[in-house]
């Protein structure tokens, strides 16, 4: 059972989320639990520097959001992102890399991610993240989003994935995430639902998630 954390000041109480990061580099998890901790909303219980690590902290403090690297050592990124759907209850996970290859992001989806965000965002675009994940949206970051784009709008999505290509509202929404639009001016922009946005967001990871890529770019 998850112990919330409770945060009191001028605005009530309320509770705050609890966080596991995992990344190899020491120094990149301290800064990144100095950034979470002072946006307010989120408790940092716990920090990982490997796959296998970030399991025994994911059963031992019951997060309510990971934050993890695509990439860590001793169990794959990836593999780890399969395991924690066996943790109950199971976490939210949100990716945050230097990697914005579209296979590396359709593999992250495919085992459970629902967020994914490239580590040369700034700060305002990896809150928007957090608040997203933690909302129950999905959230594709603008350089991710751009990355996937090139690759539809190349033809590359159906040569490298053997996909037919993307419909055209989901690719007109993957245009607004690459220049960085919040989802309430996408739907404002379409005429849709905040609802419809984050559906149409979802059925694209869904498609991605699906996709059989025919190589493997960390190999």
């Amino acid at each position: 059972m998850r112990e919330s954390v409770i945060l009191r000041g001028e605005g009530g109480v309320r509770a705050r989320w609890r966080i596991v990061v995992a990344d190899a580099h020491r120094l990149w998890r301290h800064t990144l639990r100095k950034v979470l901790e002072g946006f307010g909303a989120y408790c940092v219980v716990g920090e990982a520097a490997s796959g296998e690590a970030l399991l025994e902290q994911a059963e031992r403090a019951r997060p309510d959001l990971i934050l993890t690297d695509a990439i860590l050592p001793v169990l794959d990124g990836i593999e780890t992102l399969k395991r924690l759907r066996d943790v109950v209850p199971v976490p939210r996970a949100l990716v945050l890399s230097e990697i914005e290859d579209p296979e590396v992001v359709r593999e992250a989806f495919a085992a459970g991610a629902i967020g994914y965000i490239s580590k040369c965002e700034d700060l305002a675009v990896l809150r928007r993240a957090l608040g997203a994940v933690c909302r129950g949206f999905s959230f594709l970051s603008p350089r991710v989003a751009r990355g996937i784009l090139e690759f539809a709008q190349e033809g590359a999505v159906g040569r490298r994935f053997g996909r037919k290509s993307i419909p055209l509202v989901e690719l007109e929404l993957l245009r607004f995430l690459a220049k960085g639009w919040s989802d309430k001016g996408i739907a404002a922009a379409l005429g849709l639902g905040l609802e419809a946005v984050n559906y149409y967001r979802l059925d694209l990871l869904r498609r991605l998630s699906q996709m059989t890529p025919t190589s493997n770019p960390r190999l």
